[in-house]
Formats: structure tokens, sequence, C-alpha cells
């Protein structure tokens, strides 16, 4: 059922060994117990059958390299450079920020996470000194057991982050070539009535197989805020594993807008827990697939008081062999009474080919709730495509123009001017007739 995590044991060695406090060492040998008794998942894992984790198992990673030198990422990452950013290549936080924005804000800190273990571990000590609950998550065990790098992102009650933090994952193996894999961390603490908006890309530049592997833990207090975005353009042999675990608290509000644009996998996990009276989530997602790659999302809303509050919406649109796969679950606890939750899949097809799995759901423990869900998938209307070809647009647009029309709407709900001129440039060069062109 599982693969060994022998190869993995001398990663972990080399990540506790550093110089570090007795409770994070202990804490990371508790995740990495936690990835050895799960495995690698296989086809025959509840919650993995149609993720071809074996992509990942049978490719021998080794820990990624230090690059000589910056790659040349500008003009290529789609977050907006007029914002705040924090690059880390290659699994390494590099020094300095980039971006137009002036000094962060009092009550704002955002710093590599190496550098907080080095100079104030004990900050982190209530978040890191426990193994994160990763049932069904062996990836994210890992991550917590191997990471020796990350971002951190505190903001203090009532404080405002005042323009969006960019963070950008940069993959690249021009120096070695191949194989490489890179385990980090993302945490987010927003004390009460704070506010911030992410926007987190992750982007391959090689040609070799290279594996990002991303825990992101976040915690809003009362009151709080979070745009959290996510966006996702993998090289052609990229793999990327992120499980994100967030807890929204009294009357506080999470938003994710998931933007998935190529990579061999792109495999995320979404577990929000609605913790506090009158929290709120909005979860929005769009994948545009093609050839032979895989995008899986995976999302676990618990509603766990009174009165939360769900939106979701995932979108995908694909071609050639593409496959997408969506589980949304919903899970109303007992005693969350007036929990209003609607769980939503829409896809559309545009080859024999592609394979669509969507599995929207919920589990029901309280009595008085109003739920709906849906799950749609559907090719091009042969009567919107006359109707334009009727009218003098050639085939090619009227389909180009469709596959936008239907894709736009994930687009438009995104609240950053430049960052959704960037999403419609990339939806238009990731349609059928784009890639033609290129080709």
């Amino acid at each position: 059922m599982t693969t060994p995590a022998a190869g993995f044991e001398s990663d972990l060695r080399r990540a506790a060994g550093a110089a570090q406090p007795p409770w994070l060492k202990t804490a990371r040998e508790a995740s990495f117990a936690a990835f050895a008794a799960q495995g690698f998942p296989t086809s025959k894992t509840e919650g993995w059958r149609r993720t071809p984790a074996d992509r990942i198992a049978k490719t021998p990673f080794e820990p990624a390299g230090r690059p000589a030198a910056r790659t040349g990422f500008a003009g290529k990452a789609l977050c907006p450079l007029a914002v705040r950013r924090i690059v880390v290549q290659n699994g390494r936080v590099l020094p300095g920020g980039e971006g137009t924005a002036p000094a962060l804000p009092a009550g704002v800190r955002v710093q590599a996470l190496s550098e907080v273990l080095r100079e104030e571990p004990e900050t982190l000590r209530p978040v890191l000194s426990a193994a994160p609950d990763a049932k069904g998550l062996p990836f994210g065990a890992l991550a917590a057991a191997l990471a020796e790098d990350g971002v951190v992102v505190r903001v203090a009650r009532h404080a405002r982050l005042d323009a969006p933090l960019g963070v950008l994952f940069v993959s690249d193996d021009a120096e070695s070539g191949r194989p490489q894999a890179a385990h980090l961390r993302l945490l987010v603490s927003l004390e009460e009535g704070a506010s911030a908006e992410l926007v987190v890309e992750s982007l391959g530049l090689g040609k070799a197989p290279f594996w990002t592997n991303l825990l992101t833990q976040a915690v809003l207090g009362e009151g709080a805020a979070l745009k959290h975005y996510r966006l996702q353009r993998e090289g052609e042999a990229g793999l990327l594993t992120e499980a994100a675990l967030v807890d929204v608290g009294r009357a506080a509000r999470y938003e994710s807008h998931a933007f998935d644009f190529g990579g061999a996998l792109a495999r995320g996990d979404l577990r929000v827990r609605l913790s506090g009276e009158g929290a709120d989530c909005a979860l929005n997602g769009l994948a545009l697939v093609r050839g032979a790659e895989v995008v899986d999302r995976h999302t676990v809303v618990e509603h766990a008081a009174v009165g939360g509050t769900t939106r979701e919406l995932y979108k995908a649109v694909l071609d050639e062999r593409g496959r997408f796969v969506f589980d949304g679950l919903v899970d109303v606890r007992p005693g969350a009474q007036k929990t209003d939750a609607s769980v939503y899949s829409k896809n559309l097809l545009l080859s024999e080919d592609a394979d669509v799995r969507t599995d929207p759901e919920f589990k029901i423990l309280a009595d008085d709730v109003s739920c709906k869900h849906g799950g749609a998938i559907g090719r091009l209307s042969p009567e919107s495509l006359f109707y334009l070809r009727s009218r003098g647009i050639g085939e090619a647009e009227a389909r180009r123009m469709l596959v936008y029309a239907f894709g736009s709407e994930m687009i438009e709900r995104v609240g950053l001017e430049p960052l959704r001129e960037a999403l419609t440039a990339a939806l238009h060069a990731r349609m059928p007739e784009a890639a033609e062109e290129a080709a």
C-alpha cells in the first residue's frame, strides 16, 4: 500500500539537525511519522484514486540545489510587480524584496521562515510545536517534516496590509538538469480585525521534473479578512502538491481564488474550518488543462459554529487529454445551525479525450441549514456557435469567445485590477487556437 519513506530520512536528518529548539525537532519527527504511516498514496488510497501520485513516487528527486544566481523571471510572473513581493527560488527565500510599495505598515511582519527560526523561534512555537492534522494529506505531513524555509506573514490586531503581498515560488533546474524537490511552508496569522491580500504564485522555468510541495497554515482571528489568490503555472514536467489548512474565527472572512495554468500534475487540498459564529468563506477556482496535464482540486469546509456561510464554485476548461478532478465536501457539524452553503462545479470539454470527475457533496449533522450543490459537464453549444458564425465571426474566433465567456466569470471575481488583466491574458494564451498559433 505504501512506498517506503526511507528515501526521505536523510532529508529529515538534515532538516532536524540544523540549530533549532528540541520542540521543533520533535514536531518534525512526529510529522515524518505521520507521513510514513500514510506513505505515498496510490490508486487504492481513499481520496487519491484519481491522482497519478506515482509520477512523484517513481521519480528520483534530490533536494533542490541553491541556484548560482537569480533566475530571470521578470516578466514571466503573473503577480504584478507593483505589489510587495518576496521570492522563494528552489526552496530558499531570496534576500531583499521586490515591488514598488512602501515599507510595511505598523503591526505587519513578513519574514523568511528560516530567519524567524534562527532569530526568534519561540514566536512560532504555538503553530510549529505540534504536527498539523494531516490525515489524508501525506505530502502536507512531509512538508511539515522537511521544510527548511518558507514565508511567515503576521498581521497584528486591527492592522492592515495596505498593499497586496506577492509570494513567488520559482523552480529552476538550470544548475543540475536533474529531478529536484523543494518542501516549503507558508504561515499566515491575522489577529482580531486584521486584513490582508496575498498573491501566491508557483512558476516553473526548468525542463526537468521539479516537485514543489507546499504546506500553508492560516489562522484568522475574530473579524479578520484574508483574500488568498493562488496562481499555478508549473513547467511541462512540473509537479505541485499543496495542502492548505485555514481556521476562520468569529465573523471573519476567507476568500480563496485558485487558478491553474499548466504543469504535469497539480494537486491542491484546501481545508477550511469555520470555527467561530458567523464565519464566512468563498472558494473559487478556474483550471485550464490541456495535453496530458492533470489538475486535482479537493476542498473540505467544516462548519463548526452557528451562522457560517460557504460559497464555492470551481470551473475547468479541458482540451486534448487533459484531466480535472474536483471533490468538494461541506461538513456541517452538530450544533452548526443557520449554516448557509453552496458548492458547484462547472466544466467545459473541448476534446473527446478530455476527462472530468466532479463530486460536490454534503455531510449534514444539523437540522436548520440551507445547503445546495451541483455539478455540470458539457461542450460548446452548437446553437451558440451557429449564432456567432451567422454574424460573420470565424469558427476559431467563435470558439475563443465562448471559452472566454465561460472562464472569465472567475477572473471577474478577482478584486485586483492588475491581476485581473494578467489572468485575462493567461486565459487567452491557454486557449486551443492560441496554442496552435504558438506552435
